[in-house]
């Protein structure tokens, strides 16, 4: 019980910090600085919100063909379902893996323990892409900004994200190795969702059918490394979208700043993993765009307009896609 409150309380803490903050300057002047915003780049920054997603979603199309075709708009459609649940359920996106597994068996016929793996394989690269990006845009910023006061850290953290990345990478065989020995999968068993977990299939292929595409199906190092870049250029698409609300608001930081920025933001959305990152990802981005110098009127009203613009589009086509995938003559 203490665990599924920490997250909650660190995001209420974190609205309240918000809210006491923005109470300081006044809700008038941000929600005033929203009100200039222009029209025309602040329409233009859905585009990228959207691009993402189907960036995702060639990602996970190419890595759900190693195990079978599945065609675009179906991979699009569950994985935009999944992400509405992530938005609306606080389950540290395990309730999205489970929509996604749900509706592969419903509409490919797969196993529910197979299906849960592939999309667990995707979650996992979704983290990573991230951490390769900040690698590259902190190692950048470093080296092109380097009277920076954070170009120091820049250049530590940035080589650090990217050794992890290759860490993280080559540990794969190492834990296909692990997961086949009885105490381990005893304990992993323990930890699998119940939906997925199954009275008739013995623990060890429950197991290996969950993290089989992760550390063995999803193919050699390179063709995994090439998945989790595209995870990598599909938040790029995030980082431009934040780019460009804030341009609207008549922001002139720079671009690596601001993209840095946003991807550290998320971050602290995923690490809380409560109904999305809502209420963290605004305060944490808010935070940050204030760090590198945009005034805190024009860093709230640019957070809160871009995660408008994003909540809407998932909200809206995941709703949709998880109303109509979840109809039996779909």
């Amino acid at each position: 019980m203490r665990r599924k409150l920490l997250p909650v309380l660190i995001a209420l803490a974190c609205v309240a910090g918000l809210a006491w903050a923005l109470s300081r300057v006044g809700w008038g002047r941000v929600l005033e600085t929203a009100a200039r915003a222009d029209p025309l780049w602040l329409a233009l920054s859905i585009v990228p919100v959207l691009g993402r997603f189907v960036i995702w979603a060639l990602k996970w199309q190419r890595m759900l063909a190693r195990r079978a075709p599945v065609p675009f708009s179906l991979t699009f459609r569950i994985l935009i379902a999944g992400s509405f649940a992530n938005l609306t359920t606080p389950t540290a996106k395990v309730a999205g893996g489970i929509v996604r597994a749900l509706l592969l068996k419903a509409r490919r016929g797969w196993a529910l323990g197979e299906a849960y793996g592939w999309a667990l394989v995707d979650q996992i690269t979704n983290v990573m892409g991230p951490i390769l990006l900040y690698g590259v845009l902190a190692t950048a910023t470093g080296l092109l900004l380097p009277d920076h006061p954070d170009g120091a850290a820049f250049l530590v953290t940035g080589p650090g994200a990217l050794g992890l990345v290759g860490l993280l990478i080559a540990l794969r065989g190492w834990g296909w190795g692990l997961v086949r020995r009885p105490h381990v999968v005893r304990l992993l068993t323990d930890r699998l969702p119940s939906r997925i977990r199954s009275g008739d299939t013995p623990p060890e292929e429950g197991v290996r059918a969950v993290l089989g595409p992760l550390l063995h199906e999803a193919g050699p190092a390179r063709v995994f490394l090439s998945d989790v870049a595209l995870a990598a250029v599909a938040f790029g698409s995030i980082c431009v979208a934040n780019a460009m609300v804030l341009r609207s608001l008549g922001s002139d930081a720079p671009l690596l700043l601001i993209a840095t920025a946003a991807v550290l933001g998320y971050f602290g959305g995923i690490a809380v993993g409560v109904w999305g990152g809502i209420g963290v990802t605004e305060a944490a981005l808010t935070g940050l765009y204030v760090h590198i110098g945009i005034p805190i009127e024009l860093a709230a009203a640019g957070a809160l307009l871009h995660r408008a613009t994003f909540y809407a589009l998932v909200l809206g086509i995941g709703g949709y896609s998880l109303v109509r995938e979840g109809r039996p003559d779909a």
